[in-house]
């Protein structure tokens, strides 16, 4: 793709940067653990302060759904982004469209930031005429917000049709890292959790091709469960995917053996059942203490591991402990780790681990799209012509 580093002179340049600074906000500040995404977000920014650019950030957070929701403002975002670049960062609180003049303005060297363009009704139309007047803030696009890359956005696509676009560094190293996987030929094992099992069943199938072991958990583990027969109470299915959990047959396929079941998520009190006792008024919350066991043995033999979502759930702690005790195994352990997925990142954060392991994705969807080679409409734009 199109590296912006192959630019030798952005000096005076008004450079769009495009990153992804979702992160959790609650009572106007980022949540203590969610600042990953903004620490990944730096060298960028400063490589191209450094290079005497203008720097104009475009990102979203939430789904406001075109509308101006005051609680998904990236205000309290800039703050906290200022403060870890230690540098003064203005935020353009209005439309941007009034901001032409001001772009022109900025001093060489110094750092804009729009307001969430999810505020905007034709952002995720992928509007041309709204992508447009975003161009008459810059000269030049930068990319650097591979984990929104599958998405056709307006200010992930059709911004291209009007500036000369480019990757930024953290996109193109989730690019080399992520297409390194599969490649390996041996010791590579993989993690599956969470929900949503619609986005990851092929490419928990084309794991299971190509590499050691595949480890489930977390709700999609669920599925699977009720299409191999067992009984999992009031546990979070999807019905409509047994057809195709039926499919995902494969020895290489590990469930959990046990559970902690509890009667709501959100509940103190819990048990360890092994999967065929659990009860009919009661959910599988967590990966139980003899699947921890079962998955650590296998892990260690692993050279290298690639895991995306939590194996609970993760809004209640009393259900994060399979995640965090296999987490703290790999910390310990030789194997080359990749990470990705929010809550798995910052759960990692949570526990001071992050420094622990080979590659930390940004994307969650974005890492697993790309890795089942379906097309990123956003990534596709920046290659080479």
């Amino acid at each position: 793709m199109k590296d912006i580093k192959l630019i030798k002179n952005l000096a005076g340049k008004r450079v769009l940067l495009r990153l992804d600074l979702n992160v959790a906000v609650r009572d106007g500040q980022v949540d203590k653990d969610s600042t990953w995404r903004l620490e990944e977000s730096i060298p960028t920014i400063k490589y191209l302060l450094a290079k005497k650019a203008k720097v104009i950030i475009i990102a979203h957070l939430g789904r406001p759904g075109g509308q101006v929701l005051p609680e998904m403002s990236l205000l309290p975002v800039s703050k906290k982004l200022s403060q870890l670049l230690k540098k003064p960062i203005e935020f353009w609180a209005d439309d941007f469209v009034g901001y032409e003049a001001d772009s022109h303005d900025m001093v060489n060297g110094s750092v804009a930031m729009l307001e969430n363009i999810r505020f905007q009704p034709r952002e995720k139309m992928n509007c041309k005429r709204l992508a447009k007047r975003l161009a008459k803030l810059g000269d030049i696009y930068v990319n650097d917000a591979f984990s929104n890359s599958h998405r056709k956005h307006s200010s992930m696509h059709a911004i291209t049709e009007y500036l000369p676009s480019f990757a930024g560094p953290l996109l193109l190293s989730e690019v080399k890292e992520l297409s390194g996987v599969m490649k390996i030929k041996k010791g590579l094992v993989f993690i599956f959790g969470g929900a949503k099992m619609e986005t990851k069943v092929k490419l928990i199938k084309d794991a299971s091709q190509i590499s050691d072991q595949v480890l489930l958990g977390g709700a999609l583990a669920n599925d699977i469960l009720l299409a191999r027969g067992y009984k999992v109470g009031k546990s979070l299915v999807d019905k409509s995917l047994l057809k195709v959990a039926k499919k995902l047959d494969n020895p290489k396929i590990h469930l959990p053996i046990d559970v902690l079941v509890a009667k709501t998520p959100k509940a103190k009190a819990y048990k360890s059942v092994v999967v065929d006792k659990i009860p009919a008024t009661m959910m599988a919350l967590d990966i139980g203490p003899a699947t921890v066991d079962e998955y650590i043995d296998i892990l260690s033999q692993a050279k290298w591991v690639v895991w995306n979502g939590p194996l609970g759930y993760f809004e209640n702690k009393n259900f994060i402990q399979g995640s965090k005790k296999i987490l703290q195994f790999l910390a310990k352990s030789s194997a080359k780790v990749i990470i990705g997925g929010g809550e798995t990142v910052e759960l990692l954060t949570e526990l001071k681990l992050r420094d622990k392991f080979y590659f930390i994705s940004t994307g969650g969807g974005a890492m697993l799209t790309f890795m089942q080679g379906d097309k990123m409409p956003a990534l596709e734009v920046l290659k080479k012509k």
